[in-house]
């Protein structure tokens, strides 16, 4: 049995493990979707950010325990507890082990695909393709909820200033943010309020949750919070002034975007075209456009273009990016 054969295998294996696993999960969320939020919460909280860790170690272990061993395994080390807090964030309804064994999968099928019909140097570079293929759209996905996020809290902060107008406490506010809005923001707020019952401060739990959602607004009404329990000052009017804030900045981001619109399709359109000519060029003249890796002038030139490309979308993304 060859290289390629044992490739090929061990690709179909891993993806129809992957495909099981996934199913699965998705046929459990549905017939179980209570328990399903609570085991979000708990591994939302288990594999939170760095405050507080001392006080969560045996909790993180009974979670761990529960997960089953290989889920237990995978979570145990770091880079993969990021990764699951990543999938968490982002609503995608595979856990870190299937998330790894597809990428695999993917990786060893583009591998084979590119040393059956082509070479080893090619192999491994659609090996690399097939396995950023789903890193790249678990970005996309956890980007979508980071801007349904921004979109949803200044909501949560008017709410929580009329709890607090109306007499409530602020663990009392963040509890109702949890419960009367939707996700994302709700999961994010409920693991704050899990957090300081089980044992954390407010400020741990908050900056677990800037350690979650890298945004600069959060971190404005964290800063707020923390000076307000030190200094004291009316809360409810700084949260209504933060969320004004909050909701002036995404109309003038909006307004950029529009304006900037024509450049992002110049950017794709210019950027595109080298590639698809490429691909056409590939499929009607093989052994015209194969003197570019063939050839030792080839590969070159073939270098160069593709630092060109970069660069090129390098300073297209500066010229058209404009900081908030």
């Amino acid at each position: 049995m060859d290289l390629l054969t044992i490739l090929i295998l061990g690709a179909v294996f891993l993806f129809v493990v992957s495909i099981v696993q996934l199913f699965y999960l998705t046929w459990a969320s549905s017939k179980l979707v209570e328990k399903r939020k609570l085991k979000k919460r708990l591994l939302s909280i288990s594999a939170g950010g760095k405050h507080g860790k001392e006080k969560l170690t045996l909790y993180r272990k009974k979670v761990f325990g529960n997960a089953g061993p290989l889920e237990g395994f995978f979570l145990s080390i770091p880079r993969i507890a990021r990764l699951d807090r990543l999938l968490l964030r982002s609503g995608v309804p595979i856990n870190a082990s299937s998330f790894v064994l597809l990428s695999l999968a993917l990786s060893a099928l583009g591998a084979g695909v590119g040393l059956h019909f082509w070479s080893g140097s090619v192999a491994f570079l659609t090996g690399l393709i097939g396995l950023a293929v789903p890193i790249l759209w678990l970005r996309i996905a956890e980007q979508k909820v980071f801007n349904k996020f921004q979109e949803q809290l200044p909501e949560a902060l008017d709410l929580l200033a009329r709890a607090l107008r109306s007499g409530h406490a602020l663990s009392a506010g963040l509890e109702m943010i949890a419960k009367e809005m939707t996700a994302p923001i709700a999961d994010e707020f409920a693991a704050v309020v899990d957090e300081t019952n089980l044992g954390l401060t407010l400020k741990e739990a908050l900056e677990n949750l800037c350690e979650r959602v890298p945004s600069q607004d959060l971190r404005f009404f964290t800063i707020a919070i923390m000076v307000q329990k030190e200094t004291g000052g009316n809360i409810a009017e700084i949260l209504d002034n933060i969320s004004h804030l909050i909701r002036e900045r995404v109309q003038f981001k909006r307004q950029v975007e529009a304006l900037t619109a024509e450049g992002k399709v110049s950017a794709v359109v210019l950027l595109a075209l080298p590639l698809v000519m490429f691909a056409y060029v590939f499929t009607v003249n093989y052994d015209y456009v194969s003197l570019l890796w063939l050839e030792e002038k080839g590969r070159y030139l073939l270098a160069g273009g593709i630092i060109a490309q970069i660069v090129g979308a390098l300073i297209i993304r500066k010229i058209i990016d404009v900081e908030m």
